[in-house]
């Protein structure tokens, strides 16, 4: 299942931002807290030009906590790098953007002299949007439930930052097709250029594989290559999904499953670990031997 999509707005964003990189001290990047390494654009790096980010692991009611205390470790390692655990729809946890600005400021000499400014960036549909409106205490940004909605820059002043949001950019190609699945089964990539059919079945897959008690609650007996669909057409049953003559109205089953994963109504799920190298390093000296010769291993929620 290979899925690529870059509309040209996103090459415009990427101008914008580099066009503006001299009036930003801190970039913000939202990144969805069950997929952070999916749904951070590799191009950030070299669009910051070394720039002090704080990544915004955003969505962490919808999350497997005891992965995104992993996630927090890998991204704390990262140089000039903070991260925020934050929910913008629960209001979690948002004074904490307020300190890890000045902390990445704090060493500026213009820093007590000036409010910080910022810039927002992020793929589609993480909730930058969201973010704004929590901060400044309104509906100063436009939002919806899916990606390209924000078209332009916009400014927002609020009472800790100089704020400015940017649409969504995700990058020309996806290298991992195991990236481009992950983003389209969280809403960042439009469904209408997908088979909603295909996405519901590797959903299946990747909760039997990850989360098999999770999996088992809600399809039933899970078994190792078997078709999901199988699984998926009892749930539909199940559910009442059916269409005039008994069969099961697979689109309506497929919109539906996937509509309660990204709302959480499935339950909390991470769909990406971190890289083992990575936490090794990050974990330095201390590591455990048995840990370095295995991949990460956590007890899943669920």
């Amino acid at each position: 299942m290979d899925i690529q999509w870059f509309p040209g707005h996103m090459l415009k964003t990427q101008r914008l931002i580099q066009e503006n990189l001299g009036k930003v001290d801190v970039f913000f990047e939202v990144v969805d807290s069950r997929a952070p390494l999916a749904t951070s654009n590799p191009l950030l790096e070299k669009l910051i030009q070394g720039k002090p980010r704080v990544v915004l692991l955003n969505k962490i009611d919808l999350c497997d906590s005891h992965i995104l205390a992993l996630w927090r470790q890998w991204w704390d390692a990262r140089p000039e790098t903070l991260s925020v655990p934050i929910s913008c729809k629960e209001r979690k946890n948002l004074p904490a953007l307020r300190h890890a600005a000045e902390n990445a400021c704090r060493h500026k000499k213009w820093f007590g002299l000036r409010r910080v400014r910022a810039m927002i960036v992020g793929v589609p549909n993480v909730g930058k949007s969201t973010l704004i409106n929590s901060l400044s205490g309104g509906h100063k940004a436009s939002t919806a439930p899916k990606p390209g909605h924000t078209k332009g820059l916009q400014r927002i002043n609020t009472e800790a930052f100089d704020l400015v949001d940017t649409p969504g950019i995700l990058w020309h190609k996806f290298e991992d097709p195991e990236v481009g699945i992950r983003l389209a089964l969280l809403g960042s990539i439009k469904d209408e250029i997908l088979s909603s059919l295909d996405l519901a079945a590797q959903l299946y897959r990747f909760l039997a594989r990850d989360y098999p008690k999770a999996a088992e609650r809600h399809f039933g007996a899970v078994v190792e290559g078997a078709d999901p669909w199988v699984y998926l057409e009892a749930w539909g049953r199940q559910h009442g999904m059916l269409k005039h003559g008994g069969e099961v109205d697979e689109e309506r089953l497929a919109q539906t499953l996937l509509a309660q994963f990204r709302t959480g109504k499935l339950g909390r799920f991470s769909l990406e670990r971190p890289p083992v190298s990575n936490m090794i390093s990050s974990l330095g000296s201390s590591t455990p031997d048995s840990f370095k010769d295995v991949t990460v291993s956590v007890a899943p929620q669920g």
